[in-house]
């Protein structure tokens, strides 16, 4: 089970890392790599913290700045840059994601596009959960 969930990050690493890869340098394209892992993981955090304040009723959760958001972004982008690109584990199994066998990826790339809707679908519950609990209105219209 461990196996299988090392090798859907690292398949989140690969999906960012070749998403128009041929318009970008390699550079870039890693960074894409790691910036889409780390926003998917940065969503499973926001619904860990939505569920926590619901639970403790602590409105006041989400009151930190733009600034230290960003820091924790940031921290979080950095440690999976550190394990995907400079240990070289994302680029790895990337070079090695075309030689696999075509059901493995297949299985790889549908179970992560599972993962990455219902974790989408679930912050968007989260959110609506949010705010009937603290009877926030959201502002509608753009």
């Amino acid at each position: 089970m461990f196996r299988f969930l090392k090798e859907l990050y690292l398949t989140g690493f690969t999906l960012g890392f070749k998403f128009a890869h041929e318009r970008w340098t390699p550079l870039i394209n890693l960074g894409k790599g790691v910036a889409g892992v780390t926003l998917f993981e940065a969503f499973i955090f926001m619904e860990i913290a939505v569920w926590i304040a619901i639970y403790f009723g602590m409105k006041s959760f989400f009151d930190a700045d733009k600034w230290t958001i960003g820091a924790i972004f940031m921290a979080l982008c950095a440690a999976n840059h550190y394990i995907l690109v400079i240990r070289g584990h994302g680029i790895k199994f990337e070079r090695e994601f075309s030689n696999l066998e075509k059901s493995k990826k297949s299985r790889l790339l549908a179970s992560c596009a599972v993962l990455m809707l219902a974790n989408f679908v679930f912050f968007i519950y989260s959110v609506s959960a949010y705010h009937r609990f603290f009877h926030i209105v959201p502002k509608t219209g753009w």
